[in-house]
């Protein structure tokens, strides 16, 4: 970096000398305040983390934000990455608040950006810087901020502006600052701006003036106390006597008295520049002892300053920030589209499509759900009718099972006392008794009747046995009628005795019968012809 861009550099320094807010109204933010100012920093990071842990206890928002913000602004000097990092966690918190309070989230937004500004100038990284010092302009030139935020992005451009050699543009932005901080009692920073409105005077070369203004912002620094301010107070009016009054020692008392206030700050900066103003007038006087004395405390400072390890944790907290920046950008173009009057028409029409479909499903579905429900009812009736119609086959079916037995157990019977009246008959012509002709004539019919008999015993023993004698018959084709009677008569369980009254044989003639069908049948001797007839 350039002589001149060093001094740029440590001008726009100059203006993160303290805050970049007026604290709000919190006691323990109020006395970290006034401890910054004097540049008692290690008193008002103990203010500013008692105060956030306060509101985080209390899960008070807006002050753990505020909180968050300066122990940002107080650990910056020292560490960058801390600064970073608390301005980034600030950001966050603030967030939070875009619902319930925009007005403050909008202006704590824009103090966490002025203070990553500032310290991406710390990084040479001055296009970024610009960027955001321009959004925190464009927004709190809207608002009725008395912070002093707006000050300092204006004297933010104007220092970025001066190094880009835009000297119209540097000005602007400078008397934008200094009537802002003035406006508003910003004590704090308006040393810097006394200090940048010199310089311009002593680049118009008006001497005197650009010194009044020097000697103004040393006034007011030593009556508040602000040592960053004296720093650079007295390295002005020392450069001013080297420059115009061209008093060595004159100077040399500045800038040693400098370097004296410097070493008690943490802000290493301010100490690094009284060094390079020392060297640069001890080199004048040629007294090289001193330079390189001074020049190799010049270097341990820079080592430690810009150590890779922090530069590391600045570059991870960088994206960590640019994501984050990403993402609230987003959201605001989604918030702003919604917001907008075409956006709430279609909202508002497609809302009304929504609910007439919703009402029309609604009442679509209420509709099936009712058919369902009706169809359901029917359907269990259905069943229930078919139910009931099956049952009452069933009871109808067995009852008719129930007669047809009945019926043919009755003509069986009947077979067997008519079989049991022929051999009465028979027994008494055995017996040589004259028989009368009606008595012959009995005897005749009842022989006739017992064809019909048969003719109804098959009738219902076929309804009950279906196709009993068509299977036989198909099976064995040798069959004869009467071996059908026989099978007949063993189907339905009868004894042999039983068997030969109704066939009016007698007891062996059935077994003969019985014989002769087993052998039609086919049967070996083990097998049982009941249970086969049973079976078929």
């Amino acid at each position: 970096m350039t002589n001149l861009k060093k001094y740029f550099l440590f001008l726009f320094v100059l203006f993160s000398c303290s805050s970049f807010a007026q604290v709000p109204g919190n006691p323990l933010l109020e006395k970290g305040w006034t401890a910054l100012v004097k540049d008692n920093e290690n008193d008002a990071f103990r203010y500013f983390f008692e105060a956030y842990e306060k509101a985080n206890l209390e899960n008070n928002t807006a002050d753990k934000a505020e909180s968050l913000l300066y122990l940002g602004i107080c650990s910056f000097g020292a560490s960058l990455e801390k600064g970073l990092q608390y301005a980034t966690q600030s950001l966050g918190e603030f967030k939070k608040l875009e619902k319930s309070n925009p007005q403050q989230a909008k202006i704590g937004r824009s103090k966490c950006l002025q203070l990553i500004s500032t310290i991406y100038v710390r990084q040479k990284k001055y296009r970024m810087a610009t960027q955001i010092s321009k959004e925190v302009v464009h927004v709190l030139e809207k608002e009725n901020d008395d912070s002093g935020t707006l000050g300092l992005a204006y004297a933010s451009l104007g220092s970025l502006y001066e190094m880009d050699k835009k000297e119209d543009s540097a000005r602007f932005y400078f008397k934008s600052a200094l009537l802002d901080f003035k406006k508003h009692n910003n004590y704090a920073y308006l040393p810097g701006a006394y200090i940048k409105i010199g310089d311009l005077l002593q680049k118009q070369q008006q001497n005197e003036n650009s010194r009044i203004y020097f000697e103004k912002a040393l006034t007011l620094a030593d009556s508040t106390k602000n040592k960053q301010a004296q720093v650079s107070a007295l390295l002005s009016l020392g450069k001013w006597h080297l420059a115009f009054g061209k008093n060595i020692p004159e100077a040399v008392q500045y800038f040693q008295k400098a370097r004296l206030i410097a070493v008690s700050l943490s802000d290493k900066t301010f100490e690094i520049k009284t060094l390079n103003e020392l060297i640069t007038i001890k080199k004048q006087q040629g007294k090289f002892e001193e330079v390189s004395q001074l020049q190799n405390k010049l270097i341990s400072l820079k080592d430690n300053f810009y150590s890779l390890e922090r530069e590391q944790i600045v570059k991870s907290l960088e994206v960590q920030f640019e994501v984050s920046e990403k993402d609230r950008k987003l959201a605001l173009v989604s918030k702003e589209k919604e917001v907008s009057r075409l956006t709430n028409f279609l909202l508002a029409g497609c809302l009304a499509v929504l609910i007439v479909i919703f009402i029309f499903g609604y009442i679509l579905l209420k509709s099936i759900n009712k058919r369902d429900r009706q169809l359901l009812k029917t359907k269990e009736a259905l069943v229930d009718a078919l139910e009931k119609q099956k049952e009452l086959k069933e009871r109808q079916f067995s009852n008719d099972i129930e007669h047809k037995e009945s019926q043919l157990s009755a003509i069986t019977l009947q077979m067997l006392q008519k079989n049991e009246l022929i051999e009465e008959i028979k027994a008494a012509i055995e017996t040589k008794e004259p028989l009368s002709e009606q008595q012959m004539l009995r005897m005749v019919n009842k022989h006739f009747t017992q064809n019909n008999g048969w003719s109804d015993f098959d009738l219902y023993f076929e309804s009950i046995n279906k196709n009993f004698y068509t299977r036989l018959k198909q099976s064995y084709p040798e069959i004869s009628s009467n071996d059908l009677k026989i099978c007949a008569l063993i189907k339905l369980n009868l004894s042999i005795k039983e068997m030969a009254s109704i066939l009016n044989i007698s007891p062996d003639s059935v077994k003969t019968a019985r014989y002769r069908l087993r052998k039609k049948l086919q049967l070996n001797t083990e097998e049982n012809l009941t249970d086969f007839i049973l079976s078929v």
